[in-house]
């Protein structure tokens, strides 16, 4: 039997497994890690665009399309998932949710803010997905969101330390020794 080695990971997989745990049905905690990702992206797609409609500063405003191009494509992929699946497709948020003429709520440093919040949610949400997941498309399609999001975080991050709209937490005193 042939083995294949995967030359990013270095992991070993035979080929005969790596199209049978594709072909699997979808275990329930699959299903709904997908449904949950599928919806939450949906939303954003919704929110980002309102938001995109309003922003200003032309930074702030390249992550606001590079974060609506991740949700895009989480979507698809798993619109592509289901639709293999023959899995009912979640309705999620369309552009009947919301309104894009509604006059601006928030400043431009708030969207950072946002972006930050929900990429903590989605790196918190691929991440308990990982171990749970049998088929190692739908694992590896996790591990990539997860990848894309820390990379959007890490821009979120960069660019609210150079606004000064990030306060760092405090410093605390190095102990030369500690009583027990």
């Amino acid at each position: 039997m042939e083995t294949i080695v995967n030359e990013q990971t270095n992991q070993f997989k035979q080929p005969d497994l790596i199209a049978q745990e594709n072909n699997s049905k979808m275990s329930s905690a699959e299903q709904g890690k997908l449904w949950a990702t599928y919806v939450g992206n949906t939303m954003s797609i919704c929110v980002l665009n309102y938001m995109l409609k309003h922003v200003e500063d032309q930074e702030i405003k390249t992550i606001l399309e590079n974060a609506l191009h991740l949700s895009e494509q989480f979507a698809q992929s798993i619109h592509k998932i289901f639709v293999q699946e023959k899995f009912p497709i979640p309705v999620g948020f369309t552009n009947e949710d919301v309104d894009l003429t509604a006059p601006r709520l928030f400043e431009d440093e708030f969207y950072l803010h946002y972006l930050k919040y929900v990429a903590k949610a989605g790196i918190s949400l691929y991440g308990i997905a990982v171990p749970l997941v049998t088929r190692s498309d739908i694992r590896q399609f996790f591990t990539n969101s997860m990848d894309q999001t820390v990379n959007l975080i890490n821009q979120v991050t960069t660019v609210l330390l150079k606004k000064g709209y990030l306060t760092k937490p405090p410093y605390i005193p190095i102990q030369k020794r500690w009583i027990l």
